[in-house]
């Protein structure tokens, strides 16, 4: 959240409204689902993250969690808080990658997240869906930008992504399917990394 912050604040105006046309797809098309879910209660149950369902042959349930928020109003105002901190600047990096980044590892949460909440003893607590993993899938390909472009930023700044992911992993053994949609959404900035629009130095930015 500090790194969005500083971004928007010195790199604000190189996001261009226009520009964000997959960001603005993803934001209206979650935010109508998230509301007719209100509405029309029978959504949830419809498109969320149901073990029997997906074995039976619904893998699009992989997908489809990714644009209800079943947990309510509270998990309605954090993750659209975190696709306005996150998502934009997302799609300003990585371009049309963006779509691979979101989808790839949200998918990549949701199948941990129903393979750990049907483990027996196990420690999860997600309930059946919700767009943070992709949305954290995209924060891990942000602080990998960071430390791919390192000597673009404060040298203060290589902590965040050294923070980040070593949070991540620790959060794995607490079975947050968060964790390892981050990582792999790390993972992906790694490999996208040469495809990545590259930005001016944030020579005023301070950590």
């Amino acid at each position: 959240m500090f790194f969005a912050g500083n971004f928007y604040t010195y790199k604000g105006k190189e996001i261009k409204l226009k520009n964000l046309w997959i960001s603005i797809i993803l934001l209206s098309l979650t935010t109508l689902v998230t509301t007719l879910q209100f509405i029309f209660p029978e959504i949830i149950p419809a498109l969320n993250r149901d073990r029997q369902a997906i074995l039976s042959g619904e893998v699009w349930r992989l997908v489809t969690p990714l644009f209800i928020q079943p947990m309510g109003m509270w998990q309605c105002v954090f993750n659209g808080l975190f696709f306005i901190s996150f998502v934009p600047i997302g799609e300003r990096l990585y371009g049309r990658s963006l779509l691979l980044i979101y989808f790839a590892t949200g998918i990549v949460g949701q199948a941990v997240n129903l393979y750990w909440e049907t483990t027996p003893g196990g420690l999860s607590t997600s309930k059946g869906g919700g767009s943070s993993t992709a949305l954290f899938g995209v924060a891990g390909s942000l602080v990998m930008y960071i430390l791919c472009n390192r000597r673009i930023f404060p040298k203060g700044y290589i902590m965040i992504p050294l923070t980040v992911l070593t949070g991540a992993g620790i959060l794995v053994f607490y079975e947050d399917g968060h964790a390892p949609a981050l990582l792999f959404g790390a993972v992906l900035g790694l490999l996208l990394r040469k495809h990545a629009r590259q930005i001016s130095p944030f020579r005023q930015a301070k950590l």
